[in-house]
């Protein structure tokens, strides 16, 4: 299992969460966001579960894999999620 806590520095708009949902279901590993002020997990590979919680400018965020391809799932995710660079 892989863990990543990071803080959003841009808002994300619902089609760009919808591009990472996708992204997400690339990897054959689970991939869990969650959201420490309002303590909820979401799937990362849900479009509308990534849809539910606004990803605004400073919130805070745990991004956990587990599975085959866990290493790079986490990079990937942490890239598209911290850098807002797919």
């Amino acid at each position: 299992m892989r863990v990543h806590d990071i803080e959003i520095s841009h808002d994300m708009q619902p089609q760009y969460l919808q591009m990472v949902a996708q992204k997400a279901s690339t990897y054959r590993s689970d991939i869990t966001i969650k959201f420490e002020r309002e303590n909820i997990n979401l799937d990362a590979k849900s479009i509308l579960g990534m849809l539910l919680i606004p990803m605004r400018t400073g919130t805070r965020i745990t991004i956990q894999t587990k599975g085959r391809d866990e290493q790079e799932a986490i990079d990937a995710m942490s890239s598209l999620l911290e850098n807002h660079e797919p």
